[in-house]
């Protein structure tokens, strides 16, 4: 996935950054990042965002498609357990077997579309789930980075930039 590669890409970038060492509390152990390499990464990763979001719809659209299915399948199932139990009317003994294979197709049938459902959902909820986490970490690394330059800028209080 793209944004996974500029994820990776950003990492690259804070690794290979310049590292500075100073006797200073606010600057042990931080990195110099060239801003416009960042801001065009950043840049490129929101362009790169609503791929990822289309991609959640068309997922969630998946979703509800096999549900359809799942209910029209349902459907079928039971009416043609109705059907085969009309067709056994014509004896007790056969319409007591009928109603009770009948009965015993619409639960299977139940079961299949509950399992189907479930199925779906869980996996739904995944998709949705690993989209948030992504978007997440993006976040993060936005704002850590957001913070670092902040922190650095030339003649700024670290209390300025937000840092203690």
């Amino acid at each position: 996935m793209e944004i996974l590669r500029l994820l990776e890409e950003l990492d690259a970038m804070a690794d290979e950054g310049e590292k500075w060492y100073c006797r200073f509390p606010p600057f042990w152990g931080k990195t110099v990042l060239d801003a416009d390499e960042l801001f065009a990464l950043i840049e490129e990763m929101r362009s790169s965002l609503p791929q990822e979001m289309t991609e959640a719809s068309q997922l969630a659209r998946d979703r509800d498609r096999i549900m359809q299915e799942a209910h029209e399948q349902r459907a079928k199932i039971i009416e043609a357990a109705r059907e085969q139990a009309q067709l056994m009317t014509s004896n007790d003994e056969l319409v007591k077997q009928a109603e009770e294979r009948a009965r015993q197709i619409i639960e299977e049938a139940e079961v299949e579309a509950e399992h189907i459902r479930s199925e779906a959902e869980a996996w739904a909820r995944g998709v949705v789930e690993r989209l948030e986490n992504y978007t997440d970490r993006i976040q993060a690394t936005v704002q850590k980075t957001k913070k670092m330059l902040l922190a650095q800028e030339p003649g700024r209080e670290p209390e300025e930039a937000g840092m203690p």
